[in-house]
């Protein structure tokens, strides 16, 4: 047995808390049983003192000289196991019943000063035999003063014979019971534990080529269900993940291989004869080119990776969207001279945020720059500024050829791109958008679109207000 399992300390714990339960049952059982027999036999022993008492000044007195008539006369039986004697009031012996014998019961001083006084002595005692005896010391009053002390005693041998037995069967009960308990512990264990098995080697056996692999829960809502589903939960989210980053890897590795291979190309054609300086200076602005597009690729991963890990601090100052919005319609105008796209800013009112202005201005441009590139010639391209629930809903609404709905959900994600809407043709890495995203959610908002194809398409930005 391993006895740091979680099995044996369950049994451990379940057979030490019901020994503690039947040790303090016993316990208690032992005690109330004895006190419940040591005052029957003080009531007993009382009664039957005072009934000498009596015999005094009643009737029974013509059986003063005789203590066994008496008892035998009041109870219709002779008194067994009972002893009784009368001392007078300096202790001295002058009657007592035939079942004492050559023997006297025991005078305490203590129970003598008692008597004196008026008072009654319980007494338990072990001088008499081999068992002991409970004996009751009562004084008989006659008018205002002590003549004479009875005392009655019984054998305990019985009832200290009874609490022996009990304790015999307590002793072998509780053993035998926790013995029994740790075997149906380790049943309840195993069977309790059972799913927890299950997770484990579903756990064991899950890698990262079968993370559709999942635990098969039950109906029942416990605990060990409730980790269960957790627990796929967890690995739905790990698979998606590690999707994401075959996905990402598979773009990233075409992403650079398409200018690598063009370079490739063209310095292989520009060695295999001499040429003009015409034509180098050709290739290599064709070089430079692909190079630039390799390094705007590889800036925007540096950026969104380091912004995954928490990397990239935001320095956030509050910011006049409305100023800040008009200055981007005029840096923007540099964007669209080459497709004649007029861009207009439309606002009714003053709106406050907190936000990183470099990166706010960052993601605005990108937006604008994806919008004129997808627009026709001679369009236009509006931004308009808005306030909703305490949000600042920026939009950005162009009037190029569109988003496909199907496409619509995966803008955002890094390398997509939609058919002919997003050719390597009109330029851009594919991480533009994603790059908006994080930005838009640096600072507590979202981003999302909505299209119709031939009509245009509008992003929204909302970012909590100031106010």
């Amino acid at each position: 047995m391993n006895f740091q399992s979680l099995r044996f300390r369950l049994t451990l714990w379940y057979v030490a808390i019901l020994g503690i339960i039947l040790c303090c049952f016993s316990g208690f059982l032992y005690l109330t049983l004895s006190r419940s027999l040591h005052q029957y036999m003080d009531a007993k022993i009382k009664g039957i003192a005072d009934f000498v008492v009596a015999s005094y000044t009643r009737p029974y007195s013509k059986y003063r000289l005789n203590l066994d008539r008496i008892m035998e006369e009041a109870t219709g039986m002779r008194p067994t196991g009972k002893f009784i004697q009368i001392l007078d009031k300096t202790g001295r012996i002058g009657l007592k019943s035939g079942s004492l014998g050559r023997f006297q019961l025991p005078v305490s001083i203590q129970s003598l000063k008692n008597a004196s006084k008026g008072r009654v002595t319980f007494e338990t005692n072990r001088s008499i035999g081999t068992s002991p005896i409970r004996i009751v010391t009562v004084p008989i009053v006659e008018g205002r003063r002590i003549t004479n002390i009875v005392q009655v005693a019984s054998s305990l041998e019985d009832m200290e014979e009874a609490l022996h037995t009990l304790l015999l069967i307590l002793s072998i009960t509780i053993p035998s019971a926790l013995a029994v308990a740790s075997l149906g512990g380790n049943f309840l264990a195993n069977r309790a534990l059972r799913p927890v098995d299950e997770v484990t080697n579903t756990a064991r056996a899950i890698t990262s080529y079968n993370l559709n692999k999942r635990i098969r829960i039950k109906k029942v809502k416990d605990e060990i269900g409730r980790l269960a589903e957790t627990f796929n939960e967890m690995i739905s989210r790990l698979d998606q993940s590690f999707k994401k980053i075959r996905r990402f890897s598979a773009d990233v590795s075409h992403e650079l291989k398409t200018p690598l291979t063009v370079l490739r190309g063209e310095i292989e054609v520009a060695l295999r004869r001499g040429r003009r300086g015409d034509e180098y200076r050709a290739i290599l602005r064709s070089n430079l080119e692909e190079i630039n597009n390799m390094t705007k690729i590889v800036d925007d991963l540096l950026l969104l990776s380091r912004a995954d890990t928490g990397g990239v601090p935001l320095t956030k100052t509050p910011v006049d969207l409305s100023e800040f919005l008009s200055e981007i319609q005029v840096q923007s105008q540099v964007l669209t001279t080459s497709k004649s796209i007029d861009v207009y800013f439309h606002n009714n009112q003053e709106v406050r945020v907190l936000a990183d202005p470099l990166r706010l201005k960052s993601m605005m441009l990108n937006l604008i720059e994806n919008g004129v590139k997808y627009s026709p010639v001679g369009s236009r391209l509006d931004i308009t500024l808005e306030k909703e629930d305490g949000l600042a809903v920026i939009t950005v609404r162009d009037q190029g050829i569109g988003i496909p709905q199907e496409a619509l959900p995966h803008i955002f994600d890094r390398f997509f791109r939609v058919d002919k809407a997003r050719s390597r043709k009109e330029g851009g890495s594919g991480l533009g958008l994603s790059i908006c995203k994080w930005i838009a959610e640096a600072h507590d908002g979202d981003i999302s679109a909505r299209s119709q194809m031939g009509k245009g398409s509008a992003f929204m930005v909302r970012i909590p207000t100031m106010d």
